[in-house]
């Protein structure tokens, strides 16, 4: 399943403390946030060598593997990684350019380019050529993301390619409480593009609350699927629900029915 296609994300220009409390906020994958921590720290060290008039040469970018199903996160980290490249001088900008098949590659160079890799899109043999073009001349860090099916069928028929990557990086599937703690943190964005504006979720739906409606109505295919896209239907679902019955406030009763319509549009949309 494609779940997307083609973008460019701009962002302010980067600070390392905003960047850390970034990772710092990462719901799961321990272990990722351990080697986005690790590059935090060298980024210091460089920083403390250079202050002390030290000659600090900039690393060179490399290239990944990301490896998982949707949803697992993939698309934040690779954005972490691009602004931790660009304040550690591996890279003249912190832009992610997502790609998915045979889109062209745009407003890449400089930056990160993440590929994702679709078992039924796969990306023809010109494409590839560019892109390891952009590998040899640098200035770049392409970072391939999918599943582990995807990935290993197209890595196999492309090996000059594969001989580029030189790190992988492992998204495990979120269990329900990490998606109950993730639908939280949406559900009290506030912001202008906030999912739920002007409401609030209920004080009975505590974590654990949540995680057992999610892990009871939201059958576990569909949440290995998927894993956090399924979150924002789920959230309008349950506006819907409080809406109707005059609340700004939702309830667990209403989230539950929140989360089940949610799962039964993807269930209905995949034809699962």
């Amino acid at each position: 399943m494609s779940v997307l296609l083609c973008d460019t994300f701009y962002e302010d220009v980067p600070t390392l403390d905003e960047v850390k409390h970034e990772i710092s906020s990462i719901v799961g994958l321990r272990e990722i946030k351990r080697h986005l921590e690790a590059i935090v720290e060298k980024i210091i060290v460089a920083e403390k060598d250079a202050s002390d008039g030290l000659k600090v040469l900039p690393p060179k970018p490399f290239h990944m593997v990301f490896v998982g199903n949707n949803g697992t996160g993939k698309s934040t980290v690779a954005r972490i990684l691009g602004k931790l490249f660009y304040l550690s001088r591996a890279l003249s900008s912190y832009t992610v350019t997502e790609m998915q098949g045979n889109k062209k590659m745009k407003d890449a160079k400089g930056g990160v380019l993440l590929v994702n890799i679709d078992e039924e899109d796969p990306i023809n043999s010109k494409l590839v050529d560019e892109i390891i073009a952009a590998m040899d001349e640098g200035d770049i860090s392409i970072i391939f993301a999918g599943t582990y099916k995807a990935l290993n069928q197209y890595m196999k028929f492309n090996n000059e390619l594969y001989k580029r990557f030189s790190a992988r990086l492992q998204f495990d599937d979120l269990s329900p409480e990490e998606l109950a703690t993730i639908l939280q943190k949406k559900a009290s964005d506030q912001g202008e593009d906030s999912l739920i504006c002007g409401f609030e979720l209920d004080s009975s739906c505590s974590t654990i609350d949540i995680a057992d409606k999610i892990a009871a109505l939201a059958p576990e295919s569909l949440r290995r699927l998927l894993n956090a896209h399924l979150l924002d239907q789920m959230l309008i679902e349950a506006r819907k629900v409080a809406e109707r019955s005059g609340e700004k406030t939702i309830f667990l009763r209403d989230l539950a029915i929140g989360i089940h319509s949610g799962a039964q549009i993807y269930k209905n949309l995949l034809n699962l």
